[in-house]
């Protein structure tokens, strides 16, 4: 490994760096150098990260926020807002028919670093009010000569008792031939992983108790366990040619299959409220804390496996050059292809039970408990057949992206030292689909249960105690393995067609020109430094669908053509050798995801226990959101491996994209519609702390620890209906704090991270109570033991605290969900040459 030499903090001692401190000290300089206000995670050698994936690596800078779910890191968001772009290599990436991509589906063996943008220049792709990701991957010419990294790793997940290989393998050479420097490098990277969420959950409070009209309590309780195997593989190759100094040809690609099966082992038993129904209420108020009911003639009570069966291919492929046509001028070009699909096949067989008693309480340790004395629900003669659902779906996306950059250098000694201009041509498709029908009721003459060999089996059982902890499901493999004589007992015969209304086929053509100056100045004896530059943005959207017009589906085509403007400037004063001053302002634009455009509507076909019914739908009158945003910092970097930041940030939307529920008539019936609506006026503004310092300067082994440590308070409103609501998903207060250390061939850290309550749904199920969910709050931690400069060991712990997931219906004592996650112990053996 290569390594650097820094000034220790107390004296000027020359102290060798590598690892955790090289990693930090690259981070710290791409930050001090940027125009843009980023912060940049760096690979403590090539491929080597403390995380699996992109996501979970995002959860330790400042400002962002991730969710974990179903055994990794899921959806992540930036200061507070899910509208990010995402690059691979500075070139727009996705999922399927979505935005951005999933940022789980790069292993961070792929990586050389990430870069999260808080502002964005010119030159950028448009796109990401919230924020811009940059996942920059290794090229060969990254290394002196061949390298070579094989990686092996074993996890073991306590909830779900399993013990899951993973690998991966880089090698990467380059040489000196009559023809130039030629540089190869190829990554491939095999990950499988269990993983088991367990989650009691109690339904909202509802005014059905006999006898006492102002009293409420829920009408159903229940568990779910979220079981299921993943198996990702990835692989990454770059080729680089420089035939002279002045010249550079690449191509590279990557390419990942994500193969995710799922079993939603899901139990709903009716609290069966009567005249009989025995309850008791917390002490002051009318909320039910505890009931008991019984029915001679059987509570209603359903189990119902959800088994999705997930397939989801991308692929992306780009060749480029550059040609340094002088010493002061520069061009670049490069052209790109994206494609991505996702497809799921999901069948759910139902069955139903008839206990005759339940007693439940709607909180205990934050959640529901429910239990049927005298009851046994692993028995197969309580159970009979319900309905199923034949559910399937698809999406797609492509795309071709071109673009040319050139950049002259004016010189330092002039104000205006560079000039750069661009231009970049895209098209984009993006495609979905769902099944049409796929609610089929119970016919009369089914069999029974125990007459379907290999129909039956036991749930999971719950690792905590919720009271009724296992029951008998349809089996995951058995619902796939027989799916054509399953749809016979229901009286269907093969996959059914697609729903005309759920189809769209959009087609997006965006064509940008940009031009940007870097200038600079002395401001009373300041150095000043800074860049203003304007995107011109042409958007050409084609949404193509069908909407239902007096019961039958009419093709809808609809053409509209934007052009967005987009100025940015930004300053940096450097107050002293060690002290920087910046403003950024800028204008950017997020367009709205293909799906909301979609004219048609998806109606559900059962109703609840109060008649209405659930559907979706688009809206293809919506309108990109703008945000007009200003960043101001000062950072004190004191040290190559220290700094003390802070930046404040106020952001204002126009145009800002949202989905509610609202209750529609249609033909007759009520459903609760979920449609996207632009909102005209939005506000976020807040503070970014962030500090780091590696204590070089303490004796002995002491002088190995360090810490990071970042703090974001923000606070916003969307401003709906006459009402200012806070951003959906929004914590206001978040902090991470990582411990460090690394001395001779030890290395550890320890990391914890805390989030705020924010609010999940306004208006859930439109009943008019928000779903707030509560502060949460994660660590994690690793030992590595460098055995020899070609090996070395690591331990590693997620989910130290065997954190708890709660939300409720608008206060704590109404809880929905409790859920519980598995702790995850990962060994890991890594090569190098």
């Amino acid at each position: 490994m290569s390594s650097a030499s820094v000034w220790a903090q107390d004296s000027g001692a020359v102290v060798t760096v590598t690892g955790v401190r090289k990693a930090a000290q690259s981070a710290q300089t791409i930050k001090r150098n940027s125009d843009e206000v980023l912060d940049s995670i760096v690979a403590e050698e090539a491929g080597k990260f403390p995380d699996k994936n992109v996501a979970e690596v995002l959860g330790r800078v400042t400002g962002v926020q991730i969710r974990r779910e179903s055994g990794e890191a899921s959806s992540v968001i930036i200061r507070g807002l899910p509208g990010l772009m995402t690059l691979l290599n500075g070139r727009e990436v996705y999922t399927s028919n979505g935005r951005s991509l999933f940022l789980a589906d790069i292993p961070t063996t792929m990586l050389q670093r990430v870069d999260v943008y808080k502002t964005q220049g010119a030159d950028m792709v448009e796109g990401g009010t919230a924020g811009v990701i940059d996942v920059r991957t290794s090229r060969p010419f990254d290394f002196k000569g061949l390298h070579a990294t094989v990686t092996g790793r074993v996890e073991n997940r306590d909830k779900s008792k399993t013990n899951d290989p993973q690998a991966s393998g880089m090698v990467s050479n380059r040489w000196k031939t009559d023809f130039g420097d030629i540089g190869a490098l190829i990554g491939l990277s095999y990950q499988k992983g269990h993983y088991q969420d367990e989650i009691t959950w109690s339904a909202p409070p509802a005014r059905l108790v006999p006898g006492d009209p102002a009293a409420t309590g829920p009408i159903d309780l229940g568990h779910v366990n979220a079981l299921g195997e993943r198996v990702r593989y990835s692989a990454n190759w770059a080729l680089q040619w420089r035939p002279s100094r002045e010249v550079e040809l690449y191509a590279e690609g990557w390419s990942t299959r994500i193969d995710h099966d799922m079993e939603r082992q899901f139990y709903l038993g009716g609290v069966g409220w009567n005249a009989d129904s025995k309850y008791t209420l917390f002490p002051g108020t009318k909320q039910v804390a505890t009931v008991t009911s019984t029915n001679p003639a059987g509570l209603f009570s359903l189990s119902s496996n959800q088994v999705p069966q997930d397939d989801s291919v991308g692929h992306q492929g780009a060749i480029g050059a550059r040609w340094d046509v002088t010493p002061d001028l520069r061009v670049t070009s490069e052209f790109s292809r994206t494609n991505s699909r996702w497809k799921q096949e999901l069948p759910i067989l139902e069955m139903l039970a008839s206990p005759k008693t339940i007693q439940g309480s709607t909180y205990v340790n934050g959640g529901a408990y429910f239990d049927y004395p005298g009851y046994d629900m692993t028995n197969p003669a309580n159970y009979k057949l319900g309905a199923f659902l034949d559910l399937w779906q698809s999406s797609r996306g492509q795309s071709n992206d071109w673009r040319a950059d050139a950049t002259y250098n004016n010189g330092d000694d002039s104000f205006f030292r560079e000039f750069s201009g661009g231009v970049r041509l895209a098209q984009r498709k993006a495609s979905y689909m769902h099944e049409s029908a796929g609610f089929l009721p119970p016919p009369a003459g089914l069999p029974s249960v125990t007459s379907l060999p290999g129909m039956l089996c036991p749930s999971m059982r719950l690792a905590n105690d919720y009271g009724m902890n296992q029951w008998l499901v349809a089996c995951g493999g058995y619902q796939h393995a027989n799916i054509e004589q399953i749809r016979k007992m229901y009286g269907r015969t093969g996959r059914v067609a697609a729903d005309p209304y759920s189809l769209y086929k959009n087609g997006e053509d965006t064509t940008a020109f940009y031009g940007k100056t870097r200038f600079g100045f002395d401001a009373f004896g300041i150095p000043v430094d800074g860049s203003a530059g304007v995107r011109v943005v042409k958007t050409e959207l084609d949404v193509n669908g069908f909407s239902n017009i007096n019961g039958n589906p009419v093709a809808v085509n609809r053409k509209v053509s934007s052009t967005d403007v987009l100025p940015t400037m930004t300053l940096k004063a450097t107050l002293r050798q060690d002290l920087i001053a910046r403003l950024n302002a800028g204008k950017a634009v997020q367009r709205p995801n293909f799906g909301d455009f979609n004219p048609g509507v998806s109606l559900g076909q059962t109703a609840n226990s109060a008649g209405v019914y659930d559907g979706n739908g688009g809206n293809p009158d919506l309108k990109p959101v703008t945000g007009k945003n200003l960043d101001v910092a000062l950072e004190w970097y004191f040290a190559p491996t220290g700094s003390v930041t802070g930046t404040v940030f106020n952001h204002k939307f126009e145009d800002y994209v949202i989905r509610r529920l609202t209750l529609e008539q249609i033909d007759g019936k009520t459903y609760r519609m979920d449609r996207p609506r632009n909102i005209n006026d939005g506000e976020l503004k807040g503070i970014e702390l962030g500090y780091r310092q590696f204590y070089d300067f303490l004796p002995g082994w002491l002088g190995g620890f360090g810490l990071e440590a970042n703090y974001t308070y923000m606070k916003g409103y969307l401003m709906e209906d006459g009402k200012r609501n806070p951003f959906q998903g929004m914590s206001k207060n978040a902090y991470n704090i990582v411990g460090l250390y690394e001395r001779g061939p030890i290395s550890a850290r320890v990391a914890y991270n805390w989030r705020s309550q924010f609010v999940d749904t306004y208006n859930y199920r439109a009943l008019g109570l928000d779903l707030i969910v509560e502060p949460i709050k994660t660590a994690d931690a690793s030992i590595s033991y460098k055995i020899n400069d070609n090996f070395g060991v690591t331990l590693d712990v997620e989910n130290l605290l065997d954190r708890t997931y709660n939300d409720y219906h608008g206060i704590p004592t109404n809880p929905r969900d409790v859920r519980r996650y598995d702790r995850t112990v990962g060994l890991s053996l890594r090569w190098k040459l």
